[in-house]
């Protein structure tokens, strides 16, 4: 028996040993595992492999999140207290005119998307706006102003719906499109090492949990850790009352912009707002001005409890992006603040998705929005007339053109023949008329024909189409015209306005009509048809099809039509006689017949 107690006992004995090897042994490769995975992102591959290999603020990241994880190591942040503060314009995403986000969907909102909801001043204010403007809190108040009446939803919506316009500033980019790929894998980096990521933007709070939640970092940035600058909201029906004390919400209530203005986000603002709202100092923070150091200073404050870093983009990338910053200059700058300098020419190995390239120009000035602007302008005071002595018929002015006049057949994006069109003609103004017979005369030379789809549009045929685009659940001919977009964005995005440059009398609809193949040329896309393939300079189209469309526009506008960028089909007169005045008068026979007598 006492024999069998000991070999029990050194069972026992080597049964411990073996638990206490296997537990030792799995705590190191914890401990190893945990060390690699701070090396690890999310996808498992090596860390930071957009940004360049020597890349001094790289190592300088990585060094600093390593030591930050290594529990019991001199750099090491409990995880409560990894919190990394992110500018956004020019930090995560492009900030460069033609391109700021906030700014450009100001500009978009008064003078294309919804005019007849601004002032005349916020107009002016808009159309003003070129490239070294400056994003102070005077244009941030306009900014609330324009906006004044959107429930929070509706704001919301329409932050959305404008990201997903095409900037001019790239080559197939939209707005929401802008986010730097070296800083949306840093931002995966840190959230994958415990790290708690805020974004702290100049732009307005509610923009910018947009632009977040339809960007590639929504995975990271909770609602609740965006703070922007702030514009007055009230409770609908009480934005006059000096308290919300007053009044309580109920089920059903709405809260409203109110056109008030809080606070621009910027410079100290950053700090006391990343002090009130998060309570704590941040242990990194990321900007790319002087109007960010507030915030970074407050991070790496002596005070802080926790090692702390603070780094500072420069733009100064001019071949693939639009960054006119001098690198010795501002780096050393920088240092000398105890920042750490990134430079986007050098550190980052790809900015953008593929496909996304700078375009020729960076601004360029938009004729379609100075049209758009001008009749805005005269939004909250239309001229209208039903005079139509100054009109022609296009078949008597311009006898070699062809008439498909789709607004008056079913086959057009509503799927009904609109108001007005009473009769399949074609009108212009007589000034129109001649310089488009200019026009055909050269292009029968040329062999070809023009195709008239519109011309002269009544007034009440417009506003036929608001009408239908209200209708949410008439989509009848969505798979011919918008197959790529949902109706409800058609008007906050510009393709039906409230009013259009064809009231005017001096702008068409037309295409190119073969005479030797007795064929409507191929122009690699439909007409209506809304997106991107519509844009006379789209370049997804064949060699052919791409000649033709400049073609058409070359002929145009040299015998003085201007083009519209969104539009292969549209031009309007340049010098068009009346340029205030739309038209209500019916398209029929009897509407120029009367003018004769």
């Amino acid at each position: 028996m006492e024999k069998q107690l000991k070999v029990w006992r050194a069972v026992a004995i080597l049964a411990l040993c073996a638990v206490i090897v296997v537990g030792v042994l799995y705590g190191l490769g914890v401990g190893w595992k945990k060390q690699a995975d701070t090396k690890k992102n999310a996808s498992g591959n090596d860390v930071l492999t957009l940004w360049s290999a020597d890349s001094n603020s790289r190592q300088s990241l990585i060094s600093f999140v390593e030591a930050s994880v290594k529990e019991n190591g001199s750099g090491y942040i409990p995880e409560e207290d990894r919190i990394a503060v992110f500018d956004m314009d020019g930090t995560l995403t492009c900030e460069t005119f033609f391109t700021y986000y906030d700014t450009m969907m100001f500009i978009e909102y008064c003078l294309k998307d919804h005019p007849e909801r601004v002032s005349d001043e916020l107009k002016a204010v808009a159309s003003s706006i070129k490239p070294g403007y400056v994003a102070d809190e005077t244009l941030a108040r306009n900014f609330a102003k324009a906006y004044a009446g959107l429930t929070v939803e509706e704001f919301y919506k329409y932050v959305e719906e404008f990201g997903q316009k095409f900037t001019k500033s790239f080559n197939n980019m939209r707005y929401i499109d802008g986010f730097y790929l070296p800083m949306v894998e840093l931002v995966d980096y840190l959230y994958n090492n415990g790290y708690e990521i805020w974004v702290i933007s100049g732009t307005e709070r509610t923009t910018t949990r947009a632009i977040v939640a339809n960007s590639p970092i929504n995975a990271y940035v909770k609602p609740e850790h965006v703070i922007g600058t702030d514009f007055e909201i009230k409770q609908k029906g009480h934005e006059d009352e000096s308290s919300n004390m007053n009044f309580k919400y109920e089920n059903g209530d709405e809260l409203v912009l109110t056109g008030g203005f809080i606070q621009k986000n910027l410079n100290a603002n950053k700090s006391i707002y990343v002090e009130r709202e998060i309570g704590q100092r941040p242990v990194l923070a990321f900007g790319n001005s002087g109007s960010d150091t507030s915030m970074m200073n407050y991070a790496i404050d002596s005070r802080n409890p926790n090692p702390a870093q603070a780094y500072m983009i420069v733009a100064d990338d001019s071949e693939r992006e639009w960054g006119k910053q001098n690198w010795e200059e501002k780096s050393a700058d920088y240092i000398k603040k105890g920042f750490v300098p990134i430079s986007m020419k050098n550190d980052f190995v790809k900015i953008y998705p593929d496909g996304i390239t700078k375009a020729s120009e960076q601004y360029q000035e938009d004729s379609a929005a100075n049209a758009s602007s001008a009749a805005a302008a005269q939004a909250s005071d239309v001229k209208l007339s039903d005079d139509s002595s100054d009109f022609v018929l296009l078949s008597e002015a311009v006898p070699d053109a062809i008439l498909e006049i789709r607004y008056y057949s079913t086959y057009n994006f509503v799927g009904d023949r609109i108001d007005g069109y009473e009769e399949p003609l074609a009108m212009l103004t007589k000034e129109a008329a001649k310089a488009l017979k200019d026009a055909s005369d050269e292009l029968v030379q040329k062999g070809y024909r023009l195709k008239i789809f519109d011309a002269y549009r009544p007034q009440m045929a417009v506003t036929n189409f608001m009408n239908w685009a209200l209708d949410s659940n008439d989509t009848r001919m969505k798979k011919y015209f918008y197959p790529e977009l949902e109706k409800d964005v058609l008007f906050p995005q510009g393709y039906i306005a409230e009013h259009s440059g064809h009231s005017r009398g001096s702008t068409l609809d037309l295409t190119l009509f073969d005479m030797n193949t007795e064929r409507e040329v191929d122009m690699g896309g439909t007409f209506d048809y809304f997106g991107e393939l519509s844009h006379p300079d789209y370049t997804n189209i064949t060699k052919e099809q791409y000649d033709m469309r400049m073609l058409l526009r070359d002929v145009m506008t040299r015998h003085g039509f201007k083009p519209l960028e969104e539009e292969w089909w549209h031009f309007t007169l340049e010098n068009e006689p009346y340029p205030d005045t739309y038209f209500t008068f019916p398209i029929n026979s009897d509407s120029l017949q009367k003018k004769a007598a």
